[in-house]
């Protein structure tokens, strides 16, 4: 098993584990250590597995930020869909 740490400023924790989930298949351990997170990878050839779950992480931190973004204008386009389906406008 090694450790690694990555810089919590950089990439969310939320992002980290999503990414842990897609790459490591539950062999990844994502822990939040004060402003820093400690990656654990017990995989083989773990400097490949961290640098694909970074790549990942970034994905992921991408989607968190979109949604973030981009969440209420979607709300109210659902909601005026939902009453323009009902009658309403």
């Amino acid at each position: 098993m090694k450790t690694f740490k990555v810089d919590g400023k950089i990439y969310s924790r939320e992002a980290l584990k999503l990414a842990a989930f897609v790459c490591g298949e539950g062999k990844i351990s994502v822990q939040q250590k004060a402003n820093n997170i400690e990656i654990a990878i017990n995989e083989e050839n773990p400097e490949q597995i961290f640098k694909e779950l970074l790549n990942e992480a970034l994905n992921q931190q991408c989607r968190i930020d979109l949604v973030a973004k981009n969440s209420k204008i979607a709300n109210i386009i659902s909601t005026k869909a939902l009453l323009s389906a009902m009658g309403e406008k």
